[in-house]
């Protein structure tokens, strides 16, 4: 109105605050840092022979090292009695020689690998020396040389233990994945429950049983026994078993750049419940049969015959 000034500062406000804010674009994933890059470029040279790149992987990792050896010298794990600092470096060296020819570069950067691992595997060395793992007795017994000399042919250590069998089994054992790994020995050498070994590993129960399905499934292809022993579609005469239908109905149903079909496709296929597809699929995976699976991609074959894919999941590596 004439005479009457308007106050429009307020109403500017409200069309200010009203307004939509500009879009602003999803960032990219960060890019590797450069200690990323050189650690997964030497596992890579040392898995491949060059045994001088595991004094410089060691030393490029040295920080990350320490942090897990410094949870034991300030005092929040407890070390046994015959064991110090210097016993838990020295044994780095090893842990770190064991997960560099384990890491596999299709699952992830070797520095987080190692962030996920290494200290489990420094654990179950301690745990290994503690008190409560070592005999509570001794016992002493006379006997002459000569039985002595033939019986320590069968008896390689003084708690009388097939040796031979152990470092086999032992073998075996440091291929699975130190959470497979850990469910099974758990579950089937000291008897505990799924729901405990669930908590001491910090699963969920079905994760539990999982990661011990995993672990039977590859110690079955190590040792060359039959992966599904209660197939019993396989046992009808003329029927593949479960893995190489799973493996066959894949091949078939892939598409461009060998991309994976879907579940329910590939269940109708090969005649596979939704709890053994899972199954096997995730030990394909581990074995490196397929790649770039996740939550929301399907993934692909790495191989281009049933053959070759097959080859792989049974070779001892």
């Amino acid at each position: 109105m004439p005479g009457v000034e308007r106050d429009t500062s307020a109403l500017a406000l409200v069309v200010d605050t009203a307004s939509p804010a500009p879009a602003v674009p999803n960032p990219d994933p960060p890019a590797p840092d450069a200690t990323t890059i050189r650690a997964n470029e030497l596992a890579r040279a040392y898995q491949a022979g060059r045994l001088d790149a595991l004094p410089a992987l060691f030393e490029l990792l040295r920080p990350l090292l320490r942090s897990s050896l410094q949870r034991y010298a300030v005092g929040s794990l407890v070390l046994p009695a015959p064991l110090d600092q210097d016993d838990l470096h020295q044994q780095s060296w090893i842990i770190l020689d064991t997960l560099a020819h384990r890491w596999d570069p299709a699952g992830g950067d070797f520095p987080a690998y190692i962030r996920s691992t290494f200290l489990w595997e420094l654990w179950r060395y301690v745990r290994s020396l503690s008190p409560g793992r070592r005999a509570r007795t001794v016992r002493v017994d006379n006997i002459q040389h000569d039985e002595l000399l033939d019986r320590l042919g069968n008896r390689a250590g003084t708690d009388g233990r097939n040796w031979d069998t152990q470092l086999i089994a032992a073998e075996m054992l440091n291929e699975l994945d130190p959470i497979a790994r850990w469910a099974f020995l758990l579950h089937l050498l000291e008897d505990r429950s799924f729901r405990d070994v669930a908590q001491a590993l910090k699963l969920t129960q079905a994760g539990a049983y999982r990661a011990y399905r995993r672990a039977l499934d590859q110690l079955r292809l190590r040792a060359g026994l039959d992966l599904d022993p209660d197939d019993a579609l396989a046992q009808q005469s003329g029927n593949q078993p479960a893995t190489e239908r799973l493996v066959t109905a894949l091949h078939e149903g892939a598409g461009p750049r060998q991309r994976l079909p879907g579940r329910a496709i590939v269940c109708a296929r090969a005649n596979l419940s939704e709890v053994r597809f899972a199954r096997l699929m995730g030990l394909l995976v581990a074995r490196g049969c397929i790649v770039g699976r996740s939550a929301r991609k399907p993934g692909r074959l790495v191989y281009a015959t049933v053959d070759e894919t097959l080859a792989h999941l049974r070779s001892r590596r």
